[in-house]
């Protein structure tokens, strides 16, 4: 079945609660002073004018943190390091002490009684710098000579292992055809409509605090936090409002979660900060940026016999809380995509740069995966002159080789892609193209057209969550889940759930998700997780409830609890007239409630699909236009269509912000960062973005979870990307181009024209 959004009409109103919404008298505000280099020396940081500033109550400086043992944002690593052993980088502080080592690193914290107090006195902070050689690009910073960008080591800290390489090697010498390809994936800023903010209260009597933030796993970020102030978790609360947009970004705390928390302590008063849009770009984590060398070799019937990948990840400055799994492991669970691929030999360097850290984004490693497996994919389809769809379905892994173990050692579970990959290209009309390029043609325009098909591995810390069902004394059911909601609709999706489980009205069920004092522990939302753990753990706890409300049912009526049936929010006894409201018997319990827990854990699932994209070039300008985009996907089961088809085209609208126009640029002599506002870094708009025609195919629901649901956010981020490549490549292959690197701007289309 199939409804509109519960959330809309509150949040179309202006009726919203973001995380700078809510007052608390006489709170003070901070501002964060930032580093203007990229690698220097910190030889003093001079505060004495600031403190001088009317209504400045203080400056933390790192001096201040270190005196009362406060500790830096830890980070997580799936791999060793280089050689063997534990991963050996420092822990990113949350102000710099001793050195600087990225444009943007926070260097101290003013906090005065207004925004504007807290600025000047920003603006007054004396920092003597020495400047240090940098570097920003991950494969020259692995070189040897390359200016270090943390003491103690080299900048390569990490590298992920997988598959054979003797075998890998043995494979490509004895290929029919090989060929290389150098790709970079190109940097990217999540850049949600709300900027991040962060109001920090501190109980003195209880020695506890409360942080207003925007974030997706509140319990992660209270355990995260824990650590940086050196306290037990539960001292700590995180409270979540509505969500201005998230996509990853707002997984782990950053740095001034911390401080405003340290602050209010210091200070004794609630402590607000609110990022500027300029600290969208250099305070919040990045992502992709990776230099990637594939190697692929293909048999006499062109199908391939391996693959070879080396990957040299940009960290940036500091490894992030999930930096390093990122760019490995959690990406390359699917390195061979939905291909058969008998041998394999995966590397992944993981590199320290003087760039702002990267973290999360819409995908998560994944994206950087397929896109450089299907761009090769690409090249060899034109070298070896046979079609792009017919190379991959010669490949993809068929119906009755599942389920499929890939590199990674998962198991595909279930999924038809050859299907998938048809069903696309009829959608499409892929065979009426040519008429279509003669159209262009006559007018003068380059036209391309090209596919991808994409896999997805759901992810999460756990693969479990969490949920609480409470039927109340007015026969409504309240949900506790510690999944949250960020403008996906899991508020709607969950109450439709719940109401249909109940026999109820959507309307009649309340959400609760966002408090780690009133929601159960769990990994929180990322990774297209939310509806296949998160949704499994609501219906089990809906299903205990009602085994609940049948026990108590039968204890009034001096019945057997097999023998009462539950319906439409009614208990009843069969064959007799007996019968109680679900809210009747709560009313009789302590609290006027009654709760039930359920739980489920959900391996992972493989949303897959095929996308194809046509697209315009003007060879005057060198503008890309997306004519017409098909695609159909393989999410399991849908719950809500228009939550789904909306989570596609979300994740479409930033894949092809990715392809065509954004691009985070550094200054590699200076380390500057060139694209520090949205007048440099572009964003889509809607008429940047074509008509999307989508399928979403059920056809092959996974058993990984009970309600055979296989996450749909993912999918556009990943599949978005390589099937608009591959429509840009080839309009281009005419003027005799054969790869290009991301993103494809009417300057640099322009200058390869040329």
């Amino acid at each position: 079945m199939s409804t509109g959004r519960l959330e809309d009409a509150r949040l179309l109103r202006g009726q919203g609660r973001f995380t700078d919404d809510p007052g608390f008298p006489g709170a003070l505000h901070g501002v964060v002073l930032r580093s203007t280099h990229p690698s220097a020396v910190l030889r003093r940081v001079d505060i004495a004018a600031a403190l001088g500033v009317d209504g400045v109550a203080g400056v933390v400086t790192a001096e201040d943190l270190a005196r009362d043992g406060i500790g830096g944002l830890a980070f997580m690593s799936t791999v060793e390091a280089p050689g063997g052993g534990p991963v050996a980088t420092m822990a990113m502080p949350l102000l710099a002490g001793g050195a600087v080592r990225y444009v943007g690193e926070p260097v101290a914290f003013a906090v005065a009684e207004s925004p504007a107090a807290a600025r000047d006195a920003a603006e007054r902070i004396a920092v003597d710098y020495a400047p240090e050689d940098c570097v920003t690009d991950p494969a020259s910073a692995a070189l040897p000579g390359a200016p270090r960008v943390q003491e103690g080591g080299g900048n390569v800290v990490g590298e992920l292992r997988m598959g054979d390489p003797a075998g890998c090697r043995k494979a490509l010498d004895g290929a029919r055809h090989r060929l290389r390809l150098r790709i970079r994936n190109n940097r990217l800023v999540p850049h949600p409509m709300e900027p991040r903010a962060a109001i920090g209260l501190y109980d003195a009597a209880g020695g506890t605090w409360t942080l207003h933030c925007a974030n997706q796993a509140p319990h992660h970020g209270r355990a995260v936090l824990a650590s940086v102030l050196g306290v037990p978790k539960g001292r700590i609360a995180i409270r979540v409002g509505d969500i201005g947009g998230a996509f990853g970004g707002r997984v782990t705390p950053c740095a001034e979660d911390a401080l405003v928390l340290y602050a209010a302590r210091r200070f004794g008063r609630p402590v607000r900060w609110r990022g500027e849009r300029a600290e969208t770009f250099l305070g919040d984590y990045h992502a992709r940026d990776h230099v990637s060398e594939v190697e692929i070799g293909f048999g006499d019937g062109l199908g391939i016999v391996a693959l070879r990948v080396v990957d040299h990840a940009n960290l940036g400055a500091y490894a992030t809380p999930f930096g390093i799994p990122i760019a490995t492991t959690t990406g390359n669970r699917i390195a061979t995509g939905a291909y058969r691929v008998p041998v394999a030999d995966i590397a992944v360097k993981t590199v320290l740069t003087n760039t702002v850290p990267t973290g999360p984004y819409r995908g998560a490693g994944r994206p950087e995966a397929i896109f450089r497996l299907e761009r090769v994919l690409d090249v060899a389809a034109r070298r070896l002159g046979i079609d792009p769809a017919e190379l991959r379905r010669r490949n993809l892994v068929r119906k009755r080789e599942l389920p499929y173990r890939v590199v990674s050692g998962l198991a595909y579970d279930s999924g038809d892609f050859p299907r998938l990959l048809d069903r696309a290209l009829a959608l499409a009309d892929w065979d009426g193209f040519a008429a279509r390029s003669e159209r262009s043609r006559s007018r003068h325009m380059l036209r391309g057209r090209g596919l991808a098909y994409h896999i997805d591995s759901t992810s999460g810390l756990s693969p479990r969550e969490t949920a609480d069902a409470v039927a109340t004394r007015e026969g409504r059911v309240r949900l506790h889940s510690g999944t949250q909601e960020m403008g996906q609709g899991l508020k709607t999706t969950y109450a439709q759930m719940a109401g249909a489980i109940f026999g109820l009205p959507r309307e009649a069920v309340d959400i609760v998700q966002g408090d780690t004092a009133a929601t159960p522990e769990g990994p929180g939302s990322y990774g297209s997780r939310s509806l296949y753990t998160g949704g499994s753990a609501v219906a089990v706890a809906c299903e205990t409830l009602i085994q609940r409300l049948k026990t108590l049912a039968a204890l009034r009526f001096e019945a057997s609890p097999e023998d009462v049936a539950f319906a439409d929010a009614r208990l009843s006894v069969a064959g007799t007239d007996l019968s109680v409201a679900m809210g009747e018997l709560a009313a009789a319990e302590p609290g006027g409630e009654i709760r039930a827990t359920g739980g489920a854990e959900a391996p992972f699932c493989f949303p897959n699909g095929c996308y194809v994209c046509e697209v315009e070039i003007d060879p005057e300008t060198g503008g890309v236009r997306i004519d017409r985009f098909h695609g159909v996907d393989d999410s399991g089961r849908i719950v809500n269509l228009p939550i789904a088809h909306g989570q596609t085209h979300g994740g479409l609208a930033q894949g092809i912000g990715q392809a065509v126009l954004e691009e985070i640029r550094y200054d590699p002599a200076t380390g500057q960062l060139l694209t520090g506002s949205p007048m440099d870094y572009a964003l889509p708009r809607a008429d940047d973005l074509p008509r999307f025609q989508t399928v979403l195919d059920e056809g092959e629901p996974t058993a990984t979870n009970i309600l055979g649901v296989k996450g749909a956010g993912e999918s556009g981020a990943v599949g978005g990307p390589p099937a608009v490549a591959s429509a840009v490549l080839d309009a281009l292959r005419a003027r005799g181009v054969e790869h290009l690197d991301m993103p494809f701007t009417p300057e640099r289309v322009w200058r390869a024209l040329r």
